[in-house]
């Protein structure tokens, strides 16, 4: 068997030669690079099966070495090995066309089974693209592999699995990594009986069969089933059937199951192929959604450790700045806003007086009122907030509902004077959860008012603080929750 020819670049010598080591004795042809440049011409002058690339090299990075590659070669399986594991590599890299990542440290063990899954992917696809039934998966593959959100992404499976394998029924589902049990994510023409009895009833015997061989199920006429199979085909009326697993890093993570009831075409071990090649791509894309959404998840956890920061500085407490963020949420929820929008909202308001960073403690916990040159230091908050968080690029749609959160209705406000409808959406739903959470908060100055004379003061500060639609769709928020009825005359909390 031919050996299959690995490329690999990295700046580190160390972790250059260790990588060129264990896919040496895994039977690899390869060949090294210490930069982007080198790199580049070595792919240009050879032929290569896989790229391993890092990220972080001087003059041309990683993504930089990707998006040359991208332009003569779409195939290529390129994995990114870096020690920079963070939200805005993992997006670059995989809408570049990046096939997954290996971080720094890895083991031989994760070396071998990255680089051997992605060459597996290759040659299934290689050897079906071949033929002109699968064209069109091909296509729909691409927006698979591009689609990070969790849920649309399942959805997205499913209904190509329906639109390309003219399936009636079809069910995804994913192996619980504490219980081992398959939870159905989602499903297309099964019942919801059959889809409780999948998961409690046939997930043991469905999952020891798949994990078995780790390879497609055929089930057609004539071919003899356990007897739980059986219940399971006959419960659903299906005349024939694909159970495919889903495969990552040469781990299951699940099972593809599709399913058709006629009986004028059941399907063949060619159209398995199919399902093989989109299982492939389902299961490489679901990694990538959970890489993606751990990786924001630790990005978020960084956003939270900010706002504490913010909180020590100007003793708010840990519930003051969640509430902040859950009633702006509660806000934008009730205006029907997208939940990409609600999402900025809610980093905002969590992150919303970072700026305050910048003010001296004498001037942030002064107990007394401020002197004119102590407000203006103040003021400069929101623009010095936008001004922090200016190159974090997955907090661009914040910027602007940090830097005006304190911009006033009637125009009266900081920074810029903006007012109405000329302040930011965001902004003004802030501005009313701030003002709520501030009045209802101890300060140094202050005991925390009331919650009847909190909304008290948003009704009188309506339409010149606060813009007055917000303000009547946050005081109806309180009464839906019972808030101002069952703590009426109590601080919050």
């Amino acid at each position: 068997m031919q050996k299959e020819n690995v490329l690999i670049i990295d700046d580190e010598e160390f972790i250059l030669q260790l990588s060129r080591d264990i896919l040496i004795k895994s039977q690899y042809n390869v060949k090294t690079a210490s930069n982007g440049n080198e790199g580049i011409k070595l792919f240009e002058s050879d032929k290569f099966d896989l790229i391993l690339t890092d990220i972080k090299m001087p003059n041309i990075n990683g993504l930089d070495v990707i998006r040359r590659v991208r332009v003569t070669n779409k195939e290529i399986p390129i994995i990114v090995i870096t020690g920079h594991g963070t939200l805005d590599i993992a997006i670059d890299s995989l809408r570049l066309g990046a096939q997954g990542f290996i971080l720094k440290p890895f083991t031989p063990a994760e070396l071998r089974n990255g680089v051997a899954e992605a060459m597996e992917k290759t040659r299934l696809l290689s050897e079906n693209i071949r033929m002109r039934a699968l064209m069109p998966l091909f296509e729909v593959s691409k927006e698979i592999i591009g689609e990070v959100d969790p849920r649309k992404l399942l959805k997205l499976i499913v209904d190509t699995a329906v639109k390309e394998t003219r399936a009636d029924k079809v069910c995804l589902a994913l192996i619980d990594e504490v219980t081992g049990k398959l939870n159905v994510k989602e499903f297309y023409g099964l019942s919801s009986d059959f889809v409780r009895d999948l998961e409690n009833v046939f997930s043991e015997n469905i999952t020891r069969l798949i994990c078995k061989d780790k390879k497609p199920f055929l089930v057609t006429p004539g071919v003899k089933l356990p007897r739980k199979f059986e219940k399971i085909k006959n419960a659903q009326g299906i005349y024939s059937g694909v159970y495919v697993p889903l495969t990552t890093r040469g781990n299951i993570i699940g099972i593809l199951y599709i399913g058709r009831t006629g009986s004028e075409h059941p399907f063949t071990t060619s159209e398995v192929e199919l399902v093989s090649v989109l299982s492939g791509q389902a299961a490489a894309a679901i990694e990538n959604a959970r890489l993606y959404e751990k990786l924001e998840q630790s990005y978020l956890s960084t956003i939270v450790t900010l706002s504490y920061i913010v909180e020590s500085k100007d003793l708010y407490t840990d519930k003051h700045m969640k509430d902040i963020a859950e009633y702006s949420v509660e806000i934008a929820k009730k205006l029907g806003l997208s939940d990409n929008d609600i999402e900025n909202i809610r980093k905002a308001a969590l992150l919303h007086d970072i700026g305050k960073l910048c003010v001296p403690d004498h001037i942030l916990m002064k107990p007394g009122k401020l002197s004119e040159e102590e407000m203006e230091v103040i003021k400069k908050h929101p623009s010095n907030g936008a001004k922090i968080i200016e190159s974090v690029e997955p907090l661009k749609h914040t910027r602007e509902i940090i830097k005006y959160h304190q911009a006033w209705f009637d125009g009266s406000g900081y920074p810029d004077g903006l007012r109405g409808e000329e302040i930011p959406l965001g902004a003004r739903i802030v501005a009313v959860a701030d003002a709520f959470g501030a009045m209802t908060t101890d300060r140094p100055y202050r005991k925390a008012l009331t919650m009847e004379q909190a909304v008290k003061e948003l009704k009188k500060d309506a339409g010149t603080q606060f813009d007055p639609h917000l303000v009547e769709i946050f005081i109806s928020i309180l009464e839906e929750k019972g808030i101002l009825d069952e703590r009426l005359k109590h601080p919050l909390d």
